[in-house]
């Protein structure tokens, strides 16, 4: 990866655990996020007349819909993990995607997987069993118990939906990026800017479904936050995105994870959460695992 790359990815990932810090401290983690991608449509809606819809292929916008759908199932199980669990647990679960994102591109992009890449992966995996551990010494009744826990299944499905809207959103640039009509800085902008919208929409159904939507309150006691949260996630995946253009999907994703060592701290600094220096150990681990799958 060239220089400029790895500092936008670094920036992405230093962004990405502030907004979901954010999240996790709210009284209602899925309102607030409702809120936050609902100010970004209204962003997207505004500077949608400004780029030309009509140059988008229909294979970008197949695209752009797959990943919307995802994008509504990772906002949900991310938003209800944060309700049920700690950042520190939920988190490095949730964002451990380079274990499993070099299998998914291996079978649906053609990218290569190595004997060391499959080291690396399992060396993750092993971290995400530990996880459950706890801190404690478990009997293998008390491990599975752990691991049926609400906050467990909700950190899992973040994982498979990270790794899914990954392997979308890569291709979808790579086909995008095809269409030199469009400037070469704007495709990933506007790529997330209209996923985002199809995500938002079927969360407000959701949760309008349930009768969740506190919105006033919310947003009453917590706009500054949901602000800094919206605009930090605008910014953190057009980064992203941006940089799938030119470069290597599994090593982008191992990069970015550096955030799961934030998290931990974070959880043990802020949120005062348990179990903070074996959590932090596993992370450390996990991006030894991260680094053996990116070198592979």
């Amino acid at each position: 990866m060239s220089t400029v790359a790895i500092a936008l990815v670094l920036l992405s990932a230093s962004i990405h655990i502030g907004w979901n810090s954010l999240t996790k401290s709210s009284r209602q983690p899925k309102v607030f996020s409702l809120i936050k991608g609902s100010l970004i449509v209204l962003a997207t809606l505004a500077l949608l007349p400004l780029f030309p819809l009509s140059w988008i292929p229909v294979i970008v916008w197949k695209y752009i819909i797959l990943s919307g759908l995802i994008h509504g199932i990772y906002i949900l199980s991310l938003s209800s993990a944060y309700e049920t669990g700690d950042i520190s647990f939920v988190y490095p679960i949730a964002r451990s995607a380079p274990a499993f994102v070099p299998v998914a591109a291996y079978f649906f992009l053609g990218e290569i997987l190595s004997v060391r890449g499959i080291i690396g992966i399992g060396f993750v995996v092993m971290c995400i069993f530990m996880m459950q551990f706890r801190g404690e010494v478990q009997t293998a009744r008390k491990l599975w118990l752990s691991m049926k826990q609400r906050d467990f299944f909700w950190a899992i499905l973040t994982l498979l939906s990270v790794v899914s809207y990954t392997i979308v959103d890569k291709a979808g640039m790579i086909n995008f990026k095809q269409v030199t009509e469009i400037k070469t800085g704007y495709h990933g902008l506007i790529f997330f800017m209209l996923e985002n919208m199809l995500c938002y929409t079927i969360f407000w159904i959701y949760l309008a479904c349930r009768r969740e939507i506190k919105f006033v309150s919310v947003w009453k006691h917590e706009w500054i936050r949901i602000l800094t949260a919206a605009a930090g996630t605008l910014i953190s995946y057009s980064l992203i995105l941006h940089v799938m253009q030119t470069e290597e999907v599994s090593y982008i994703v191992t990069l970015r994870q550096s955030s799961v060592l934030m998290a931990v701290l974070v959880g043990a600094l802020f949120f005062k959460e348990k179990y903070g220096r074996a959590r932090f150990a596993l992370a450390l681990a996990m991006i030894f695992g991260f680094y053996l799958v990116a070198t592979a």
